[in-house]
């Protein structure tokens, strides 16, 4: 056959043992080839699984708990508003379905042989990467970025998998939710036979699922932002005198119940005392005793004040002015949050109270010229942020003052909060400091943390409470 004779054509007059040879050492080099291309060969893991140890111990996520808890636009680290709901860096999301088609096997635009989420691998997912501490160009751009939980998150949904939304729930469990904490109560105190009550809760930590509870029950509650809700108190509750506890409750995973505050309904004809400042408003820690003016009205002869639950005479001026002599072992020390609460209580047989005020005490003195602007400068008076008379606020050296003390802030969810309320160093009460205090698991009542990309220090955040505890001089 035409195809034998091919094949012993080479071997005429060829000695046999010469042959073998030459056939054994074909042999052993085919079998290495196999080898080699054997050793060579990839061999690559099942689709939506990974080997790599940013996967191991990881909790399964849905991308409607990552969207939510971290990219939705209300959230501090938010990168849909003025970003990619615009499509920036050629990447358009607004929601968690928009995400997922937009990252899911889907090349980077600056790199089209990797790509954006890999299922199974956030290691190799640029999504991930881009979000990390080491990131050049860490994104959200210029920050706040996300936390090491929220990373866990992010990588919990890639190494599941990375599956489409939908409405079913992972078995690992939805990101924790905030404990909330409670700080105020809009109106604190009503007469009985008023009817049904809007109240205004603010505190911190609210989720949309956050529940306003009245002694243990209910009531309709509609969400403002992570700092304040509103609740609507039925006619029930305020029908006849007492006390009643108000707290709000979020509901698992994680979650809570917040300390309770007193909403007091009055007796028909009983008048409470009001406060409406102090003078001073603050001091420092460690100045010594001070005479205290309360101003007000509906105040009595004979009442006190509770300054930080101490009680302290006062001295009757009439009934819009008290006068007490605060001891000095009352400020020797800041307490925490650098304020106390101060209370009018007339005397017995009715004691009545009035709503709580807080008075500013600093750890130390701190002035807007040596120690809060060279912050201000340094991190926020810069170029395209707080720098010139058309931002939102000029921070810059003569500005940052006018800018700050008294003005209102007109934030969504931020109530009828003031940039910079005097001798008021709680996030409640100035915008200012819950914007330098924000972070990802304690947001801002608007917005992301300041300044953007890099937080102050502990040092820097400290002098500028210092500064508005003690009246934010000028």
């Amino acid at each position: 056959m035409q195809g034998e004779s091919i094949r012993s054509a080479p071997t005429a007059g060829v000695p046999s043992g010469t042959l073998k040879v030459a056939w054994l050492l074909w042999l052993t080099l085919w079998a290495l080839t196999g080898c080699i291309e054997q050793r060579d060969a990839e061999v690559l893991p099942d689709p939506g699984t990974s080997t790599d140890s940013t996967c191991e111990g990881v909790a399964p996520r849905t991308l409607e708990e990552v969207h939510a808890a971290h990219f939705a636009a209300e959230r501090p680290t938010g990168c849909t508003v003025g970003c990619h709901d615009t499509g920036a860096g050629g990447l358009t999301f607004r929601d968690a379905h928009e995400l997922w088609l937009a990252t899911v096997r889907q090349p980077s635009h600056g790199d089209s042989s990797r790509l954006l989420v890999e299922p199974g691998h956030p290691e190799r997912s640029l999504l991930y990467l881009k979000l990390r501490p080491d990131a050049q160009g860490r994104m959200p751009q210029g920050g706040p970025f996300l936390d090491a939980a929220a990373l866990q998150d992010v990588a919990g949904w890639i190494c599941a998998g990375a599956p489409e939304p939908s409405t079913s729930v992972t078995d690992g469990g939805l990101p924790a939710r905030p404990v909330p904490t409670l700080d105020t109560l809009t109106p604190s105190a009503v007469q009985e036979g008023v009817g049904e009550v809007v109240l205004s809760v603010g505190g911190g930590g609210f989720v949309d699922e956050s529940q306003v509870e009245v002694d243990g029950i209910a009531m309709p509650t509609t969400p403002d932002g992570p700092q304040r809700l509103e609740a609507r108190v039925a006619a029930s509750v305020t029908a006849r005198a007492g006390t009643h506890q108000v707290r709000v409750v979020t509901p698992a995973p994680g979650g809570g119940a917040s300390a309770s505050l007193d909403f007091t309904v009055t007796a028909t004809g009983v008048v409470l005392p009001t406060v409406f400042s102090l003078s001073p408003c603050g001091t420092v820690a460690g100045s010594g005793a001070f005479t205290l003016t309360v101003h007000g009205m509906n105040f009595k002869e004979g009442a006190s004040l509770s300054f930080n639950g101490t009680t302290v005479a006062a001295t009757f001026i009439s009934p819009e002015e008290l006068r007490a002599s605060i001891p000095a072992a009352l400020v020797a020390s800041a307490p925490g949050g650098n304020a106390v609460t101060v209370t009018v209580v007339h005397p017995a047989p009715g004691r009545e109270t009035s709503a709580p005020v807080t008075f500013g005490v600093a750890s130390k003195v701190s002035t807007l010229a040596s120690d809060v602007q060279p912050i201000f400068t340094a991190t926020c008076a810069t170029s395209g942020c707080h720098a010139t008379a058309s931002t939102p606020v000029n921070l810059t050296a003569g500005n940052a003052y006018n800018e700050l003390v008294g003005v209102p802030t007109s934030s969504k969810g931020c109530g009828q909060r003031l940039r910079v309320q005097a001798c008021g160093p709680l996030r409640a009460q100035s915008f200012l400091i819950d914007k330098i205090l924000a972070t990802n698991s304690s947001p801002a009542c608007s917005g992301g943390a300041m300044p953007k990309g890099s937080p102050l220090s502990a040092a820097q955040k400290q002098a500028v409470i210092d500064w508005v505890a003690q009246g934010a001089p000028r």
